[in-house]
């Protein structure tokens, strides 16, 4: 289980994974959350902003692109 704080969010539906909104070093948040979804044996992730990544947590941040999901 992973309680990632304010590095880690999702959307309302819980579908994707996000950069978590507050943060004022965005280079030093990326780095966090890159090291968080490098973490293999999550299983739960339990974000502040959005709904709860209930089973293999582990994949769907490593799986979450700046591209696409840090916006």
């Amino acid at each position: 289980m992973l309680f990632p704080g304010d590095t880690i969010a999702t959307d309302p539906d819980g579908t994707r994974v996000l950069l978590g909104p507050l943060n004022v070093d965005r280079a030093g948040a990326v780095a966090s959350f890159r090291r968080l979804a490098a973490l293999a044996e999550v299983d739960t992730v339990c974000v502040p902003h959005g709904v709860p990544v209930r089973s293999d947590g582990h994949a769907a941040p490593a799986a979450a692109t700046p591209e696409a999901d840090w916006r």
